[in-house]
């Protein structure tokens, strides 16, 4: 078919139509970008979401300079005239002018990703850009459609005369290889540790025993450096079958009570996650909920058709009946562990989906691990549950606390790297990455818990040391058989 002048005109008139109606559509995006209405800015070390118009404009985050710049302590001015942006803070100073991609950071020019836009008379500044150059880390969290920033951490070094010089975290370079079986937020906590150290992190996910299988299996060719588990039952087989070397840091002694720590150094906890009881308060009286203080509680008579637990064979399950068992003795918690089968519960393999149906009526208690709660009240501040921490009385021992840690693998090739790795993350800027992205407790006392679990109130842990869950793990497996625990 041939098309003559006048078809080609009439032909440009229609695409420029339908150009003009995709604009109104949203067929075609405007020149500042794409609302982004789910997106959220949290500053970190103030606890608070900041509420802004952001927008995306070729895949980068672009907010109000007032906004951001407001809630990092800095100053602006704003020249109308020239649409461009002054900020200062700290002795850094910043240049940015609408549409165009060449800003000042300090006086030396510095090439943009993307320009800044005008909208609705306000400026959009690249988040990442001008959030950094102020000394703000900033972690991009894809599946929560969440900005992160926080404090860059900052190192006393000694001058020759004696004073201390705080300058940022010494760059050593090098890779570090981590088999882990943890998969909560951990890729944004690694690039973290990336950025203020240079070293790479290489991480292989899997189950725990099937990790620890594979570093026997490789022997000393194992590319393995660090061996991290959610567990520290598994951290404990590991060591005892000689998969894990002692090391020797003052940080981590430092950071990590004793508690937390095997005895010789083969391994730490860096989390604690603390398994309790659930309840629906719509569904359990005050009367009855008086009567619950315990674990042992559980195995009352009333409970029974009401009780969700996790199947015995998760070792969540297996760490608390070994807990149970270096704290009451095996007699005591067999009889504890019977009684709750004797209350017929229903069995669910998900913490979430657990709570998930308390909520929606399908039983009155269970037990879980508190973090699955702080996740589904994150995403929905009135989830009707509540948490009960146990054993809480006067001469009661304290409610189970479990950790999750790493250790450095016997043959790692990287020793130092993966040792600056376990370093970072016991301290407190690599604490609270590591923890709130998961909604778990610090290990490092030091180190103020996410706000949504902090909001559960404080509580007394049991004391016994988390290395005789690996211990008596065959103990509480051979108990949890014997009780029908399935």
């Amino acid at each position: 078919m041939k098309f003559g002048i006048k078809d080609g005109r009439l032909i440009g008139k229609i695409v420029t139509i339908m150009f003009v109606l995709g604009l109104f559509l949203g067929v075609v995006p405007a020149a500042y970008g794409q609302v982004a209405t789910n997106v959220k800015v949290v500053l970190s070390d103030q606890g608070k979401a900041l509420n802004m118009s952001a927008r995306i404009v070729s895949n980068s985050l672009m907010v109000p300079y007032q906004d951001l710049v407001g809630n990092l302590g800095g100053q602006i001015s704003w020249d109308s005239k020239a649409r461009k942006v002054t900020i200062t803070k700290d002795g850094t100073v910043l240049e940015l002018t609408a549409g165009s991609k060449n800003a000042t950071l300090n006086g030396k020019r510095v090439s943009l990703a993307v320009a800044p836009v005008m909208n609705n008379n306000q400026l959009l500044v690249p988040l990442r850009f001008v959030a950094e150059s102020l000394g703000q880390l900033v972690v991009w969290n894809n599946a929560a459609k969440t900005a992160t920033l926080r404090e860059k951490p900052v190192v006393a070094t000694k001058q020759t005369d004696g004073a201390v010089n705080q300058s940022p975290a010494k760059k050593t370079g090098g890779v570090v290889n981590i088999y882990t079986s943890r998969h909560y937020g951990i890729e944004p906590v690694f690039a973290e540790f990336t950025k203020e150290t240079g070293i790479t992190v290489r991480f292989t996910t899997g189950g725990d025993a099937l990790l620890r299988e594979r570093i026997k299996a490789e022997g000393k060719n194992t590319p393995a450096d660090v061996y991290m588990t959610v567990d520290v039952g598994n951290l404990w087989l590991a060591a005892e079958d000689g998969l894990l070397q002692p090391i020797s840091s003052s940080t981590l002694n430092k950071n990590i009570p004793a508690e937390l720590r095997d005895p010789q150094n083969r391994y730490f906890g860096l989390t604690k996650r603390v398994r309790t009881i659930m309840y629906n308060p719509a569904k359990v009286t005050p009367t009855e909920l008086a009567t619950l203080r315990t674990y042992e509680d559980l195995a009352d008579p009333k409970w029974s058709g009401r009780l969700i637990l996790r199947p015995g064979t998760h070792v969540y399950n297996q760490s608390l009946v070994a807990n149970l068992i270096a704290s009451y003795g095996e007699a005591r918690a067999e009889q504890i562990v019977k009684g709750w089968m004797a209350n017929k519960p229903k069995l669910i393999d998900s913490d979430t989906r657990i709570l998930e149906t308390l909520a929606a009526g399908g039983g009155d208690v269970a037990i879980t691990n508190h973090y699955y709660m702080g996740r589904l009240l994150e995403n929905n501040p009135s989830f009707p549950i509540k948490v009960l921490w146990v054993n809480q009385g006067p001469n009661e021992r304290g409610v189970h606390a479990n950790s999750s840690g790493a250790g450095v693998t016997a043959h790692a090739v990287n020793k130092e790297n993966a040792i600056i790795l376990l370093e970072w993350l016991s301290s407190p800027r690599g604490q609270k990455l590591f923890a709130d992205a998961n909604h778990e407790f610090p290990a490092n006392p030091a180190v103020a818990p996410h706000s949504i679990i902090a909001g559960f109130g404080s509580f007394k842990e049991d004391p016994v040391n988390k290395s005789e869950f690996g211990r008596l793990q065959v103990d509480a497996v051979k108990l949890i058989d014997r009780a029908g625990f399935k």
